[in-house]
């Protein structure tokens, strides 16, 4: 996976949820106004179209400390790599 094509990924599940407001990667997302389910479902969407799977374990933890759109990529990537 290219950390470009993830970040494009996780910027335009983001934004939809925005309604198409711009944001930076480091703003925090509950700044944004995200909560818990919102991201969680975001987890689910982007899993869904890179074909990934995360441990339960995996994705529970990235729950706890995701606080940005930086987080999401990175965690993206991570379970890439698996």
């Amino acid at each position: 996976m290219r950390r470009a094509a993830v970040r494009a990924a996780v910027h335009r599940y983001i934004r939809r949820l925005l309604e198409n407001r711009e944001f930076n990667d480091n703003t925090s997302l509950a700044q944004l106004g995200l909560e818990k389910a919102d991201i969680e479902d975001l987890i689910f969407h982007l899993e869904d179209e890179f074909g990934l799977t995360a441990f339960t374990a995996e994705e529970d933890h990235l729950l706890k400390t995701a606080k940005t759109a930086n987080d999401l990529s990175r965690f993206l990537l991570m379970i890439g790599r698996h």
